[in-house]
């Protein structure tokens, strides 16, 4: 059974019922008598399903379950539960963590060493008993309460301690931040980068000595911060590049937009939609176990065949691979605090025109640099960047950056430009306790 140690530092999700962003207070009365009211509605449901569900003796199972965010709303919690009321599951391992994409789970660069710093939460089986150990640090539990920073499990090593047969796979949202706040899709180069962040995940889950069967691929669901192109071409480009060994479930039809206890950033929820998200993912996922005999169900080890060779993002480089003299000539105004909680970082978009490449190379006459606009939740200077001044920029791309995934916006429309990050600001990104 693994063993997580939290480790110090920043906050984040589950939160709050109203928010005072001014004194950084979260009020979450409201919030936590919503979650105990679902915590007992659950249970009423996880006691009727244990009831209703026909043992079948040849199944012992054991299901690990990742989540983002979303999951720490209150996914995961009821998903765990459906799984353990279920007499064909030994053990369930559920480990959420804010902030996260699928290359976030695995130790390769630059996400070695990643920590999340809005939010963490575990529920695991006990091997003596039929208990639960549950670590859970959300904001407001208890009341005012802000989470620390936790270092992010990674998979192969869940993968070797725990020996699951099934692991189900929540995320998604966060990979809306590959797009740089824009609306629009660039096909050609937004579908290789998608697949860089999934396709290794996949086959570092299922390679072995893994003993996995079934992969449940749970997609988020509508978001009101991202466009709808954005939002299908990510759900079309999951079942392109992953479907031959996952079975991926689109989140969008089970739960309808607007939800009833959104937060301001128009993505995360709470309360029955919640429920009902989770309660409908389950139905799937249950539909589709009941369809074979376990027996039947190969090892996912023998499709690794099925995935096309992708190599993950590679880290950044320790020095700027560009170095330009840029005049700035749009800004991009950053969003309210209040609207990117539970998160703490956040990018915006400058456009500069391209007046001189010191270094490297790069065709275009102009250049996108995204800019940290919050770090910590605290607003960063942008004002000493000055429209129609000019500056002399040494530049990473964002992919392959920590900051890739990031929530940002680019008001510029200019789809067809690379982002990029300045070295200084790349090294900003929070590595420990704040």
């Amino acid at each position: 059974m693994p063993t997580l140690k939290a480790q110090h530092s920043t906050p984040n999700i589950e939160r709050v019922a109203s928010l005072n962003v001014e004194g950084w207070m979260l009020n979450v009365e409201v919030f936590s008598k919503r979650l105990a009211v679902a915590a007992i509605a659950s249970s009423i449901a996880v006691s009727s399903l244990a009831q209703s569900t026909p043992a079948d003796p040849s199944r012992d199972l054991t299901v690990l379950i990742l989540g983002d965010s979303l999951g720490l709303c209150g996914f995961s919690k009821r998903l765990d539960q459906k799984f353990r009321a279920d007499p064909r599951v030994k053990s369930v391992f559920t480990y959420c963590t804010c902030g996260t994409n699928p290359l976030s789970w695995l130790k390769d660069k630059p996400f070695t060493h990643i920590q999340t710093h809005c939010g963490y939460w575990s529920i695991e089986s006990q091997s003596d008993s039929r208990g639960i150990k549950e670590q859970r640090d959300t904001y407001g539990e208890p009341s005012g309460h802000r989470p620390t920073s936790h270092t992010v499990p990674k998979l192969d090593d869940l993968l070797a301690t725990i020996q699951p047969d099934i692991l189900v796979m929540q995320t998604g949202s966060n990979l809306f931040g590959l797009f740089s706040g824009r609306e629009k899709v660039k096909t050609d180069r937004d579908g290789p980068m998608l697949r860089k962040y999934m396709v290794p995940f996949v086959k570092r889950a299922i390679m072995p000595p893994s003993k996995l069967r079934k992969i449940y691929w749970v997609a988020p669901p509508k978001s009101g911060r991202v466009s709808d192109e954005i939002q299908e071409f990510v759900f079309d480009q999951t079942q392109k590049d992953i479907t031959s060994v996952t079975r991926v479930i689109d989140s969008r039809k089970l739960v309808s937009y607007p939800y009833k206890h959104m937060e301001p950033d128009k993505e995360h929820f709470v309360g029955e939609d919640m429920n009902r998200w989770a309660d409908k993912v389950w139905a799937e996922i249950d539909r589709d176990l009941s369809a074979q005999s376990w027996s039947d169900v190969r090892p996912l080890s023998e499709s690794i065949a099925k995935l096309a060779p992708v190599a993950a993002p590679s880290a950044t480089p320790a020095t700027a691979s560009l170095v330009v003299k840029g005049k700035l000539v749009s800004k991009t105004n950053p969003i309210r605090k209040e609207e990117l909680l539970p998160y703490q970082e956040f990018l915006v978009g400058f456009v500069y025109d391209v007046e001189q490449v010191t270094s490297g190379e790069y065709g275009e006459k102009q250049i996108l640099v995204m800019h940290p606009a919050y770090i910590g939740l605290k607003p960063q200077s942008l004002e000493k960047f000055r429209v129609g001044k000019t500056y002399d920029m040494q530049l990473r791309p964002l992919d392959g950056s920590l900051w890739s995934t990031i929530k940002s916006k680019d008001d510029s429309g200019r789809i067809e430009l690379e982002p990029y990050i300045r070295v200084q600001d790349e090294a900003r990104y929070p590595k420990s306790a704040r």
